[in-house]
């Protein structure tokens, strides 16, 4: 007799929030029984100090640390992965969570809206590697070069850096058989997707009409995250000249008379400390925290410094230049088949037990994203500048809540969905890789604990190309699913 197990799933998936906070509590109390931040600091200073263990600080902190004349000492503001981060479908729970993130938002947009938008960044060891959505993608070799003429340095070519992605990789992916171009052995897994529902749909699609378009990649061993933690710091945890600080929210930089960064305060349980290095403090706080960092510290632009209380000490552009790749779901594009991933009917007892034993099956899969593509606009013909990233993603109960509480756009998505309930149906999140529109970051005061105030300002480029590249990638993804064989006539 078959037993439904559909109202015991969604009510597992209710509990996940719920289970992310009582872990991340946890976590805390952990460090807190176990850990003694004055037996842990050394009385003759740090060879090097690391600011941040996220995606960055974790690899800087790993390679430095190879050499046992080094004594490193790495500051994180967050604690040891949640657990949960293991499980990829549990990705979009991890976003804005207190216990995982920083919860940014922007300040509220020019326009009549007033709208602000929430801006995920990862907040634990592994940084946002812990929380995103694990997509493995190099890059476009023309970036790398246009890096190395504009600072004149040849080391940021991409001919020079492909032997640091090699070094980097233990690749597993869909080209495991070139390993010419990939590594093997390294310390960060890459893995192809492994549930992909309607996947070889898309890539006839796209296929037809021209292009040229992958499965998605991810950083997984057997299906599970695989973050830089998990690859740079917990095997290497034992090192002893390497300590870790968890809970330690580094509040500003000092320096020498001759401006040469010599230490940094930290608070950790409530308490300041001061730590000193003997050669170099190293900033992996991420785009946003470590533009707020330097500006707490003296280092910014001197009229805004001044602005609120902070005694400028080096007077450079701080967090302006701001670029984001913005983006958009594109969607849904029903389907008429049951090809997409639809977790009410997909996540059953038996696919957890998959999971579990093999690392297979839909809790393998971050919210049903399966496919992965670049073109060109009209406006950078010979330089890809759209991004296509797929998902098939039946439209369910609770899916609409879930964009929203990612991207802080109140009900909208919840209201989108409201009448596609139980449909199967794509999405796909159409991004711009190379924005002419800039942005910027300010602090919101001298407290180094407030929150800094993100100005994004998508769509402000004088000739308004951004939003006109925008609509050829929409008008392109449109005309794929209407017009093709594979997905407009098929689906």
């Amino acid at each position: 007799m078959l037993v439904d197990t559909t109202g015991l799933i969604a009510g597992l998936f209710s509990l996940v929030p719920i289970l992310i906070t009582s872990f991340g509590v946890l976590l805390e109390l952990k460090d807190t029984i176990f850990s003694n931040t004055s037996q842990k600091l050394t009385n003759d200073g740090y060879d090097f100090v690391v600011v941040g263990g996220g995606s960055a600080g974790c690899v800087v902190a790993a390679r430095l640390s190879e050499n046992p004349k080094h004594r490193v000492l790495l500051l994180e503001a967050g604690g040891n992965p949640n657990p949960f981060a293991a499980v990829p479908l549990t990705t979009p729970f991890l976003q804005n969570h207190p216990a995982t993130d920083w919860q940014y938002t922007t300040a509220p947009f020019s326009d009549s809206s007033g709208v602000s938008m929430k801006w995920p960044r990862g907040r634990g060891l592994g940084g946002s590697s812990t929380t995103n959505f694990m997509m493995y993608m190099r890059g476009n070799p023309l970036d790398f070069d246009q890096w190395a003429n504009i600072t004149g340095d040849f080391k940021w070519s991409y001919n020079n850096v492909e032997h640091y992605f090699k070094k980097m990789e233990d690749y597993h992916g869909i080209y495991k058989n070139n390993l010419g171009k990939h590594g093997r052995n390294g310390p960060l897994r890459i893995e192809p997707v492994i549930y992909a529902p309607g996947l070889d749909y898309v890539l006839e699609a796209v296929k037809e009409a021209g292009y040229t378009f992958s499965p998605l990649e991810y950083t997984q061993k057997r299906g599970r995250r695989y973050s830089t933690y998990s690859a740079y710091i917990k095997p290497n945890l034992d090192r002893p000249n390497l300590e870790i600080l968890r809970y330690s929210h580094v509040t500003k930089i000092h320096f020498n008379h001759n401006l040469k960064a010599n230490g940094v305060s930290f608070v950790r349980r409530g308490g300041t400390s001061y730590v000193t290095t003997k050669r170099e403090v190293i900033i992996c706080a991420g785009t946003i925290n470590s533009a707020q960092l330097l500006m707490l510290s003296g280092i910014g632009p001197l009229e805004h410094l001044k602005s609120v209380g902070i005694n400028p000490l080096v007077n450079l552009p701080v967090g302006r230049n701001l670029q984001d790749h913005v983006s958009t779901i594109i969607g849904p594009f029903m389907l008429n088949k049951p090809v997409s991933f639809m977790p009410p009917r997909d996540v059953t007892l038996i696919s957890i037990g998959e999971f579990v034993l093999n690392g297979s099956g839909p809790l393998s899969s971050p919210l049903g994203t399966i496919g992965i593509g670049v073109t060109s606009s009209s406006s950078s013909p010979e330089w890809p500048n759209l991004l296509h990233i797929f998902a098939s993603l039946g439209i369910y109960e609770g899916l609409g809540a879930t964009l929203d509480q990612i991207f802080g756009t109140e009900n909208y998505y919840t209201n989108l969905f409201s009448t596609f309930i139980e449909q199967d149906a794509h999405l796909v999140n159409l991004s711009l890789g190379k924005p002419r529109s800039t942005g910027f970051i300010e602090l919101k005061d001298g407290n180094p604990l407030s929150k800094p105030i993100i100005y994004p300002q998508y769509y402000s480029d004088p000739g308004n190309q951004d939003i006109q590249d925008m609509i050829e990638g929409y008008q392109m993804l449109v005309n794929l699913y209407e017009n093709t064989n594979s997905l407009g006539k098929k689906l």
